[in-house]
């Protein structure tokens, strides 16, 4: 009874507006004031657990990647990027639509952050694509679509967070996005060439090898941001939270001291603005950590895990209804929110049926991000909306048919786990 009390003031407050966060902590409040009457649950119990929740030495990766994605996106390193890739690219069929997508892979590697693709990088990117005679629905959806790939290669704080509820390893959960990432940039990018037949896009002219040449010597810098980070996970010299200590200070050096392109001033506003941005995902990861420890004692992962499988303990049907659960989460709550309160949930559920809790985090992960580009709450689609100037409605409607090719593969994801456990399982 208690239980269902707390759900139903965790869904009024979600339901009248209350930030996830502040529902799931008035919930878990009027849980402990029922159970102190009831069953005399200590009050030591919240701090206790508050506490036990952000005790661990890889969180320290989370606001390091925060700054990296800042300090990069602030430094000028995206036009940068973006002429590079446009160098390489651009002549494809799609054109800037294919530039946009092969830079959003190389952001990926410094930011872990879709929004912040999205409002760094995609500045540049819509600008870019709307001088060119693109279509602004054209430019913002793929724009919009091309962010989500962000979060799934390293460094990702999705990722880590993941890693660190479900009791994973960060570093092997890293590894595992890479392959994921590089599909989903590559599956983007056939749809884009199927639209620029169909809706006969320009083409850019076929840089000469002297254009490539220098704007890849203008990019080389940034570019060992990620070989930096990611190298340095895959050869296991760096823990990701050290990867993260490392890129941080290159980053620092690199927009400070080599470009000088942000003064020391605006590097402390910068720091100031993780820190922010920080102790709002702590705060969730907290209030979350008590309300999973609420769901675990009154055995709701196990009650739910045993309901579904007295359905079916098929495999392919049980990560169907989960892929399901989780893009209906997603339309709702933020990715950080959605990991922390599924995650306990459903892992019994997937490891009960035979499945590998590394390769569902990536399953989670992209499903999640899915949400970042739906309405009613897509915190991409507030981020291009305001970046491309583009009608809220009109974004939401170009950016729907490129949701396929990503639901696509995420069905291949779960049909043939080997594609998201190879990497991982070969290097670690």
């Amino acid at each position: 009874m208690t239980m269902l009390l707390m759900l139903a003031a965790l869904i009024i407050g979600l339901i009248i507006g209350i930030p996830a966060v502040f529902s799931m902590g008035l919930a878990t409040l009027l849980y402990f004031i029922l159970e102190r009457g009831l069953f005399d649950v200590p009050d030591f119990m919240i701090a206790q657990r508050t506490v036990f929740g952000l005790d661990k030495f890889a969180l320290l990766a989370i606001p390091l990647f925060l700054l990296v994605g800042k300090v990069m996106n602030e430094s000028g390193v995206t036009h940068r990027l973006f002429d590079f890739a446009k160098a390489l690219v651009g002549h494809f069929r799609g054109g800037l639509g294919q530039v946009n997508i092969l830079a959003s892979v190389i952001f990926a590697g410094m930011s872990g952050s879709a929004t912040a693709d999205a409002a760094g990088l995609g500045a540049v990117e819509i600008k870019a694509m709307k001088d060119a005679k693109y279509p602004a629905k054209f430019a913002c959806s793929i724009t919009a679509a091309s962010s989500l790939i962000g979060p799934v290669i390293p460094p990702s704080i999705p990722i880590v967070l993941y890693a660190i509820v479900a009791g994973v390893s960060v570093n092997q959960l890293l590894i595992a996005g890479i392959i994921p990432g590089i599909l989903m940039a590559l599956a983007l990018s056939i749809f884009v060439a199927y639209q620029a037949i169909k809706y006969n896009y320009p083409t850019e002219a076929k840089a000469s090898m002297k254009r490539i040449a220098s704007t890849g010597k203008r990019a080389i810098l940034p570019l060992m941001t990620p070989v930096i980070l990611v190298g340095g996970i895959l050869s296991g010299v760096f823990t990701a939270t050290e990867a993260a200590a490392v890129g941080s200070l290159y980053a620092i050096i690199l927009a400070c001291i080599i470009y000088r392109s942000i003064s020391l001033s605006h590097l402390y506003d910068i720091c100031k603005r993780t820190m922010q941005d920080s102790a709002v995902i702590m705060i969730i990861l907290a209030v979350s950590n008590i309300f999973a420890w609420i769901l675990t004692r009154e055995r709701v992962p196990l009650v739910f895990t045993d309901f579904i499988t007295a359905l079916t303990e098929n495999y392919y049907l049980v990560m169907g209804l989960c892929l399901v659960f989780l893009l209906f989460l997603g339309m709702f709550l933020s990715s950080i929110v959605s990991i922390t309160i599924a995650t306990p949930v459903l892992i019994p559920l997937v490891m009960e049926v035979g499945g590998d809790p590394l390769h569902f985090g990536i399953i989670m992960i992209l499903a999640l991000m899915m949400g970042e580009v739906t309405p009613p709450f897509g915190m991409v689609l507030f981020a291009i909306t305001r970046v491309g100037k583009i009608p809220f409605i009109d974004l939401v409607r170009g950016v729907v048919p490129y949701l396929i090719p990503i639901f696509i593969l995420l069905v291949i994801l779960i049909a043939f786990p080997q594609i998201v456990l190879f990497l991982p399982q070969l290097l670690m």
